[in-house]
C-alpha cells in the first residue's frame, strides 16, 4: 500500500510538522510506502493563471492548454500513484492556508479530479481513501461534536473535494487550542493521530 501526505505550514517547529512526522512514522509502521509533499519546501506556486483556468465555451468545459503545467502534473501523478491520501493543514481564518488552497485550485481541476464528460475519471479515484488533519487555535466542543467552524470546513473542504469522483472520506480530524496546549496535551494529540492511522 502507498500513502501520500500533503501538508502546509511554514514553521519547521510547528505542531503541524510534528503531526506530519508522527503520521509518517505510523504509516510506515503499518507497512505503507509513504511520499511526503511539503508545499512550502516545494515552493509550490499557488496561483492559477489565465492560461490554465477551466472555462465553459459552447456548453463544454475547456482550457487554453490541453496539458496541465509540468509542476501540476507531478502532483497529480503522486495522487494517482497512492492509495491513501492524507492532507494536513492548520485552520487560518477559518480555512486552509493560501498555498494549500492554491494547490487545490491548480491540481484538482476538471479533467483530472472530476469530469462532467469523462466517466473514466471516477475510475481513478474510487479505490482511494482520504483523511484530513487540521490543527487550530480555536476551542473544540467537549462532547466531540463539530463547532460551527469545523462543520463549515467539512462542508466546504473535506466533504466536497472528492464527492465528484467516489473516493472514500475517512474523517476530518480537528485538534483545538494548539497554541495554548502544554507539551503533554500536544503529545496526546499526536498519540490520537497515531491511533487513528494504526486503526485504518
Amino acid at each position: 500500500m502507498k500513502a501520500l501526505i500533503v501538508f502546509a505550514h511554514p514553521r519547521k517547529v510547528s505542531f503541524t510538522h510534528s503531526l506530519v512526522k508522527r503520521i509518517h512514522q505510523s504509516l510506515e509502521k503499518k507497512g505503507y510506502e509513504v511520499t511526503v509533499r511539503d508545499l512550502y519546501d516545494l515552493n509550490f506556486d499557488p496561483v492559477l493563471r489565465e492560461d490554465d483556468v477551466v472555462f465553459v465555451e459552447d456548453g463544454k468545459f475547456t482550457r487554453k492548454h490541453k496539458e496541465f503545467p509540468a509542476d501540476v502534473q507531478v502532483e497529480q501523478q503522486h495522487i494517482l500513484d497512492n492509495d491513501l491520501l492524507v492532507y494536513v493543514f492548520p485552520s487560518w481564518w477559518n480555512g486552509m492556508p493560501a498555498i494549500f488552497k492554491g494547490y487545490i485550485d491548480r491540481v484538482f481541476q476538471h479533467g483530472f479530479a472530476y469530469s462532467f464528460e469523462d466517466p473514466t475519471i471516477r475510475d481513478k479515484f474510487t479505490n482511494k481513501r482520504v483523511i484530513y488533519f487540521t490543527p487550530t487555535g480555536q476551542p473544540q466542543n467537549e462532547d466531540g461534536s463539530d463547532t460551527p467552524i469545523n462543520a463549515a470546513m467539512r462542508t466546504l473542504i473535506s466533504n466536497w473535494l472528492f464527492n465528484g469522483n467516489g473516493a472514500q472520506l475517512i474523517d476530518h480530524v480537528f485538534y483545538g487550542r494548539v497554541p495554548y496546549k502544554s507539551t503533554e496535551e500536544l503529545e496526546a494529540y499526536l498519540d490520537d493521530a497515531e491511533k487513528r492511522i494504526m486503526e485504518l
